[in-house]
């Protein structure tokens, strides 16, 4: 990883700046001061980290920056400085300086006042802090104390800093799109044909095995044949694959060390590039029945009713509104099987805790934001009756749940948004027939008509899909 090009940290640093000198989405505070600790082996990434990406490309880890009105304060160690002065000299922008203040580790007197009079003298009464995280580092400390003798207050600004950091910009935006075709170029080559050979060859692998073979690919994606330079790329958690009747379809889900079933199959992953993240889930069905087809249809049906909403200036928990309408007026009783959040924001964290995609949220979508959209059902029922002419291992199955989940780009206007993780959600696909039958062979006969019990649902939900196949 490198500095920022000197331009992107000027563009970046005068947006950030111009938004706090509004002052009234930032709670009204004079000025934000973000610590960052030392690295450490279990830290976890934090929006303190986000800030110091975003801003220079970098963490500059146990160093310290207080963007006033007027100036960006950094205090680093001379090493830092040095590297930092190439942004000083190289560019600049107009009423906005940037300003660095060297600090020794073991002088901890001239630390503390050079932070005091720091907050004196710039930064207001009212401070930005990320009072969320607990830093530990020795200018942290210092902070707080500088904070504490000015008699100035400390305002949390976590998540109004999270909503700042959203709109990306044409560098970070670049960035993202090759975070998305790594993550599906690893679904499509490593997964896909993992999953593949486990059925030609009716090879035993558990879930562990396989998710650890895709992580794999994430770190060195070299392996599926994607050149990149080393160290660039890194998974955003664990993959997660799922089998046998055992969901969930949450973000928190893991995997466990049980043997794949060739039934219905989920896999989540995500590709974290140069810090930027991105996500995608597939479900993958193996000798489905009917029933699964159908709920599958309705799952796609509803996949595009909340894309249809993720515009700019639209309400942010409308797609939440939307899914629970469609389901409640198309299939009320799939109502119970849906989740309450249908994906978050994307960005330098994986997951922005201001952008979730629940009815409750009233913020906006913005041109140039990122998201995960996920839509799914949880543990929806599969009875004897649906199961009479299974076959393979889904006749095992009484519970299955199914998940689909991209990366999204909001565009400008009434502008649909741009799926980047671009792998198809088609049922020919995602869908496998390894026993005796076929696509077609369990598909009702010709002149049968079968009750609603028999396809999980009222008739009526099925309106259109019924018409739509032959025999029904």
């Amino acid at each position: 990883m490198s500095l920022l090009v000197p331009q992107t940290f000027w563009d970046r640093l005068s947006l950030l700046h111009d938004s706090l000198a509004t002052g009234e989405c930032w709670n009204d505070v004079d000025s934000i001061a973000v610590p960052i600790d030392p690295p450490s082996e279990d830290a976890a990434f934090t929006k303190s980290s986000a800030f110091f990406i975003h801003l220079f490309g970098l963490e500059l880890h146990d160093s310290l920056a207080m963007l006033c009105k007027g100036a960006l304060h950094v205090l680093a160690t001379d090493e830092k400085c040095a590297m930092l002065k190439a942004l000083q000299e190289e560019g600049q922008s107009a009423g906005l300086k940037f300003q660095l203040h060297r600090v020794c580790k073991d002088n901890h007197e001239s630390t503390h006042a050079i932070l005091a009079k720091l907050v004196k003298s710039q930064a207001g009464r009212k401070i930005g802090c990320l009072e969320k995280i607990q830093f530990q580092s020795t200018l942290a400390l210092a902070l707080n104390k500088a904070i504490q003798s000015a008699g100035a207050e400390c305002i949390d600004v976590t998540s109004v800093l999270g909503m700042a950091l959203s709109v990306k910009d044409g560098h970070a935006l670049a960035t993202f799109r090759k975070a998305a075709v790594v993550t599906h170029k690893i679904l499509k080559h490593s997964f896909v044909r993992l999953l593949e050979d486990a059925f030609d060859q009716a090879k035993s692998i558990t879930h562990e095995e396989i998710a650890t073979h895709v992580d794999e690919c994430c770190e060195h994606p070299s392996k599926v044949n994607i050149k990149s330079p080393q160290g660039h790329y890194e998974s955003c958690y664990f993959p997660i694959v799922q089998s046998g009747g055992k969901y969930d379809i949450r973000p928190s889900a893991s995997t466990n060390g049980e043997t794949l079933s060739d039934d219905v199959i989920i896999i989540s992953l995500g590709v974290r590039y140069n810090f930027h993240c991105a996500n995608m889930a597939r479900t993958f069905f193996v000798d489905p029945v009917e029933s699964v087809r159908l709920n599958y249809s309705i799952l796609l049906e509803l996949r595009r009713e909340c894309l249809a909403v993720m515009l700019a200036g639209r309400c942010v928990g409308s797609v939440a509104e939307t899914a629970n309408r469609f389901i409640r007026q198309r299939c009320p009783h799939l109502l119970k099987f849906l989740p309450k959040n249908f994906g978050f924001g994307l960005g330098l964290d994986f997951r922005e805790s201001s952008l979730i995609m629940n009815a409750k949220n009233q913020r906006k979508f913005a041109q140039n934001m990122v998201f995960n959209l996920a839509i799914g059902f949880h543990d929806l029922e599969l009875t004897d009756m649906q199961k009479a002419d299974a076959q393979g291992s889904i006749r095992k199955l009484s519970k299955y749940s199914m998940l689909i989940a991209d990366t999204v780009l909001i565009q400008s206007g009434d502008e649909p948004p741009d799926i980047v993780t671009k792998h198809s959600v088609e049922w020919k696909d995602v869908s496998y027939f390894i026993n005796e039958k076929n696509d077609k062979d369990i598909m009702p006969p010709q002149g049968k008509h079968y009750t609603p019990e028999q396809v999980f649902a009222p008739v009526h939900c099925f309106d259109d899909i019924l018409q739509r196949s032959k025999g029904l």
